[in-house]
């Protein structure tokens, strides 16, 4: 079997040494189409453009305060990521108005704008620059490029593209940083409301109570106690020398007895009610009472101090926001600026004449295998070569 094909193959190349006219006529005629073809195909002009995405503005709390714990926490303002810049050079948005400023209808010779839109995506090629070339990494860069038959239509389409991409994320964000804006405005907004409600709470408190320091007018409190009792204390010592000595009717006893009357209701007064000697705003009160307004005075006191604290941190955050929101921008850079190419892109001339000779040679050999076993079977079962013979397309 081996020798029998090995036969055949050798005749087959005897074939085309017998026939070379007629190989190099038809590969002639092949390679002589596939340079016509390539002449004729229309050339297509490709512009490049490579640009880098910035890192986005972002809030954090870093201002101290009761809220130092947030001080990671992104309230949004981040930019366009380069992987959404991939979409946005795919979306339908960008693409209808390039198929507008340019008339692509007209260049792609279509009226149907879902087909000039996939034209349109096949002319475009995008090409990812990752971190260690891995698809996994991040991007650090984009490169992209615009296909045409025209040059300097090439080139225009890019550039506008660019200006394209550039504008939408410039739009989404200016929209991101607003409403991060926005949310710290009207939260800045509630504070100063809360803070001013809170303060006048505790003014309110104070001019209803008399409580204007709590610590300092304790320790006067204390102190006048302290002074009352002392003076109790020494009147009992007067008032038992009197009696002894002068007796209890006598007139400086009674003064002195009276004078201890007196100081023990104002003594018994702080401890456990309100003295009779005080007027509304009193700044003593008595200790029964003091527990109570201290915690309130405390629980006021520190709603102040929390807003207060609140505000120290919101405010400069605000003021951040307020001026990334007027400084905003795409954060696009572009790294190779788009020039008018001078090549064509394709076809590849070279390539095209290539693969038309080698399709001739293939031809060649098929054709010459296929005379060579019709002439074998004429020779060796003419019966079928005839009826082959009866088949439109199979001819000696």
């Amino acid at each position: 079997m081996t020798e029998h094909k090995t036969i055949d193959l050798l005749d087959i190349v005897l074939v085309l040494v017998n026939k070379w006219k007629k190989v190099i006529t038809i590969m002639t005629l092949f390679t002589l189409t596939g340079l016509v073809v390539a002449l004729i195909w229309p050339q297509k002009f490709k512009t490049d453009l490579t640009y880098i995405v910035n890192s986005g503005n972002s809030i954090n709390f870093s201002g101290g305060g009761l809220l130092s714990g947030l001080a990671n926490l992104s309230v949004g303002g981040d930019n366009v990521t380069s992987d959404q810049t991939l979409v946005l050079l795919r979306s339908n948005q960008i693409k209808d108005l390039m198929i507008e400023k340019f008339n692509l209808f007209e260049v792609y010779n279509s009226q149907v704008r879902e087909e000039v839109r996939e034209k349109l995506d096949n002319n475009i090629m995008i090409e990812e620059m990752r971190e260690g070339g891995i698809g996994f990494n991040a991007i650090i860069a984009v490169s992209f490029s615009v296909i045409d038959e025209v040059p300097e239509r090439s080139f225009e389409m890019t550039k506008y593209l660019y200006s394209l991409l550039d504008s939408v994320a410039l739009s989404i964000n200016k929209k991101n940083i607003e409403s991060s804006y926005v949310m710290l405005e009207n939260r800045l907004e509630q504070n100063l409301n809360d803070m001013e409600a809170s303060e006048n709470a505790l003014i309110d408190f104070q001019e209803s109570n008399g409580i204007l320091e709590v610590e300092e007018q304790a320790k006067a409190m204390v102190a006048n106690i302290a002074e009352i009792k002392s003076a109790l204390v020494e009147k009992e010592i007067e008032l038992a020398i009197y009696r002894q000595s002068l007796g209890e009717q006598s007139s400086r006893y009674q003064s002195a007895e009276l004078a201890y009357e007196e100081l023990d209701n104002l003594y018994r007064s702080y401890l456990n009610k309100e003295s009779t000697m005080s007027d509304q705003g009193d700044i003593f009160k008595s200790v029964n009472q003091m527990p109570p307004l201290f915690a309130e005075y405390y629980r006021l006191f520190r709603e102040v101090e929390i807003q207060q604290e609140i505000y120290k941190v919101l405010y400069p955050q605000y003021e951040q926001q307020k001026l990334n929101y007027n400084e905003i921008n795409s954060g696009l850079s572009m790294i190779d600026e788009p020039t008018i190419p001078t090549y064509k892109f394709y076809p590849k001339r070279a390539f095209i004449v290539i693969a038309f000779f080698l399709v001739g040679f293939v031809f060649v050999v098929l054709r010459l295998w296929y005379e060579y076993w019709l002439e074998h079977i004429k020779n060796a079962k003419p019966e079928l070569y005839e009826k082959l013979q009866s088949i439109p397309f199979i001819k000696a």
